[in-house]
């Protein structure tokens, strides 16, 4: 542990603090110098301080020697002005100068202090109406102001200055006028600043009650004019306007005429020189010029024919401007409607519009409140149905894309659609649930290409706008008006049936407007497609007619809740099925008229020996009938399999029916005859070589005699069983058989292969049965 070294100041002479270690040594000389620091500061510290105060000491000694001096100055002045006799002369001297000068400059000095305040005038003029203090004290300033200046120019000696005072206050005056009209436009103004204003006005004019109030509707419809045209936020703009209407009559009914009246004969009960708001403005110093202002001046009081106004001809002035304001509002409110497309928006500014007006109507003067209520409801319901009828035009458009496309079809461009097993669509990925994988497949699987996608877009586009607008007349339903207390009072407006009016008049006349004008539009649509599917013609008529088809699909799908016409398009469709199954099985039964051809040419018949039974029949039909079903329904396929509907394949099957039944008929009559007739003896041997049994008669394979006529029925036979597989492959309802040509064929048939009954039952089960086992492999066509 180290030793705590010994303090320096105990030591009685230096050389106690050698008696210690050296390490002890250099502490105890540490501690020194650091005392010595430390007092060396603390001593300079010290000494400045009394320096400083003693500067100031000084200072204070000069600086009070000089004021003693300047007081012993003053007051020997003092004591030499002080002398009795001085100031006995002085008051003598002012007396002889009144009684010999003043008299004679009295007529100047009135000319003078005048003009001063006439001067001053301008300017105070100016500041009251920078300040926007009251503008009646500015108004009684430009009165007293007129005045000074009438009787100024009336003196001999007027100076050329009185005509630049004039310029100025015409220039206040004007100035006062438009602050004055400014008031006036405010819609938060009381109505004593609105009183103020009106007397004001009167002042400064010298008008009657009647001019007053005249100009004061003028100004109020010349703001709601501006109002109505002004740029910008033009929604509340409108509203603002309204409010200014209203607050017109409400300021109308409770200021005229009475309380202008007395306002007005308050003003001019009192001479305005008297005003004590004139002695508060410091500018005209009355204090001072008072006296020297005529009497004329002093006395002046305004004459206003403050009762001539009565409440007859008030009512009458304000009816006048009521119908002009109103007409100014509806312009105004058309406009602006005009500018807008949204019918939300549209909603919202008429529940507020309507809200208030509703709120306020009561006991306007010079207003029919369900005059101003029909309007508003006119204005708003017309917008509504122009906005309607131009969503209805939009339709048309979609008409004329669907013709444009149609006029410049390209084969296997305009019909183009990918497969379902692109790679594209079978990579794509199954993020968020894969809904663009399902919206692909859905998309190719119905046979939606970009033509199809192009109407899908504009229909789906113009569908949602219609449904807004059907939002929108819901809502008009759903809006309820409440009534408050005046309204319970009083039903004598005309508006008691409000809630009638407003959410079940007004949706109606719109829901009928929209419902028309869908089922116009619709109309002409489909007045068109009857038109485009008549003229289809063509090599690609069928794929034309494919894209009519799923153009309506995209329209009948998607129909209007409005629309009343639940069959747009239906007058179409069966045309365009015939188009498309006339164009799916020309081309099979191109190929199957060729092989049936060849089939009836060849000298054997295929697939004879599976015949099977007691008698031998067919259980199989020909290749060819196989090959047309397949033929037909890989055809069926190109164009889409969403295309083939239950009536489509109807129709399709009845076309085949009649195909078949024709065609079959009249070429197996006039092949079987040049087959019976054309068998040459050289063909017989050929066949008899061929074919020759023990005892030397031809024979088949199961020992039956076969001869080029047996070969004929067996022909006969075999086609008959092709019209029974057939005709089970086409089979359709009774209803639709009914005087069918393949029904008379098979008749036919049955009749020329001479079987019996039972046989030819028996081939019914084999090509029903036959049918059902093989009926999946044309899965369009069953």
């Amino acid at each position: 542990m180290a030793v705590e070294a010994p303090d320096p100041k105990t030591f009685g002479s230096w050389e106690e603090a050698f008696q210690f270690p050296v390490i002890t040594t250099r502490q105890m000389e540490r501690q020194l110098r650091s005392d010595i620091d430390s007092n060396r500061e603390r001593l300079r510290t010290v000494v400045g301080a009394s320096y400083r105060d003693l500067l100031g000491t000084a200072e204070s000694i000069i600086e009070m020697d000089g004021q003693m001096q300047e007081v012993e100055t003053l007051l020997g002045g003092l004591g030499r002005r002080c002398n009795t006799r001085l100031l006995e002369k002085k008051e003598q001297n002012l007396r002889r100068w009144e009684e010999n000068i003043k008299a004679k400059d009295s007529e100047r000095d009135a000319f003078a202090s005048q003009l001063a305040v006439l001067r001053s005038c301008p300017e105070v003029i100016s500041r009251l109406l920078k300040k926007g203090t009251p503008v009646l004290l500015a108004a009684k300033v430009l009165v007293i102001s007129r005045l000074l200046h009438k009787k100024l120019t009336q003196h001999p000696n007027a100076c050329p200055y009185l005509e630049t005072l004039r310029t100025r206050l015409a220039t206040l005056r004007r100035r006062l006028l438009a602050s004055i009209d400014k008031r006036f436009e405010k819609l938060d103004i009381s109505s004593e600043g609105l009183l103020e204003g009106m007397c004001s006005f009167s002042l400064a004019t010298s008008s009657s009650p009647t001019d007053v109030l005249r100009h004061f509707l003028h100004v109020r419809l010349e703001a709601m004019s501006r109002q109505s045209r002004r740029q910008g936020s033009n929604r509340e703009n409108i509203l603002c306007t309204l409010r200014l209407y209203v607050r017109t009559l409400q300021d109308t009914k409770a200021i005229i005429p009475e309380e202008l009246a007395a306002a007005l004969g308050k003003l001019k009960s009192t001479p305005i020189f008297r005003s004590q708001d004139l002695y508060s403005l410091p500018e005209l110093n009355l204090d001072v010029h008072e006296r020297w202002i005529v009497g004329d001046i002093k006395l002046f009081t305004p004459y206003v024919q403050h009762d001539g106004l009565q409440t007859s001809e008030a009512q009458a002035l304000l009816g006048q401007w009521a119908k002009l304001a109103f007409s100014t509002l509806r312009n105004g409110l058309q406009s602006l409607l005009e500018e807008l497309s949204d019918p939300l928006t549209i909603v919202g500014l008429r529940k507020q519009m309507l809200d208030f007006w509703l709120s306020k109507h009561r006991h306007l003067p010079g207003v029919e409140a369900f005059v101003v209520l029909d309007g508003l409801r006119d204005t708003f319901n017309d917008r509504f149905v122009s906005l309607i009828q131009d969503l209805s035009k939009i339709l048309n458009h979609i008409g004329s894309t669907i013709e444009i496309t149609l006029r410049d079809w390209q084969n296997n461009v305009s019909d183009l659609m990918p497969s379902l097993w692109d790679l594209e669509l079978t990579s794509m990925g199954t993020v968020k649930g894969g809904k663009a994988f399902r919206e692909a497949l859905v998309t190719r699987n119905y046979g939606k290409n970009n033509n199809i996608q192009i109407i899908s877009r504009q229909y789906t586009s113009w569908l949602g706008r219609i449904e807004v607008f059907e939002d929108v007349i819901k809502k008009l339903k759903e809006t309820r008006w409440e009534d408050g207390i005046d309204d319970i009072e009083d039903d004598d407006d005309g508006l008691d049936n409000k809630q009638i009016l407003l959410s079940e008049d007004d949706p109606r006349v719109l829901q009928e407007q929209i419902s028309r004008s869908l089922d116009t539009a619709f109309s002409v649509l489909e007045d068109s497609i009857n038109q485009y599917a008549l003229d289809l013609d063509g090599a690609d008529g069928g794929q034309k007619a494919v894209y009519l088809l799923r153009v309506l699909r995209e329209f009948r799908q998607h129909m209007p809740k409005s629309c009343r016409n639940v069959k747009v398009g239906l007058g179409s469709v069966h045309k365009l099925h015939q188009v498309v199954s006339d164009a799916a099985i020309e081309g099979p039964w191109v190929s199957c008229k060729q092989a049936v051809t060849k089939s009836i040419q060849r000298k054997k018949l295929p697939g004879r020996p599976l015949w099977e039974g007691d008698p031998e029949l067919p259980v199989l039909p020909s290749p060819w009938a196989f090959k047309l079903l397949q033929d037909v329904v890989s055809s069926m396929g190109g164009f889409g399999s969403d295309v083939w509907s239950p009536h489509a394949t109807v129709v399709l099957k009845s076309r085949l029916r009649v195909s078949l039944a024709t065609t079959i008929r009249i070429g197996l009559q006039a092949n079987v005859t040049e087959k019976m007739n054309g068998y040459s003896q050289d063909e017989s041997k050929e066949c008899t070589q061929d074919l020759k049994g023990p005892n030397g008669h031809v024979v088949n394979g199961d020992d039956e005699i076969l001869t080029p006529a047996s070969h004929v029925d067996d022909d006969k036979i075999q086609r008959y069983f092709d019209l029974l597989y057939l005709a089970n492959a086409t089979a359709m309802k009774e209803n639709d058989l009914a005087g069918d040509e393949m029904t008379e064929a098979q008749r036919a048939a049955q009749e020329e292969s001479g079987l019996a009954q039972e046989a030819t039952k028996r081939m019914e089960r084999d090509a029903e049965e036959y049918w059902k086992r093989t009926c999946l492999l044309f899965a369009l066509l069953a």
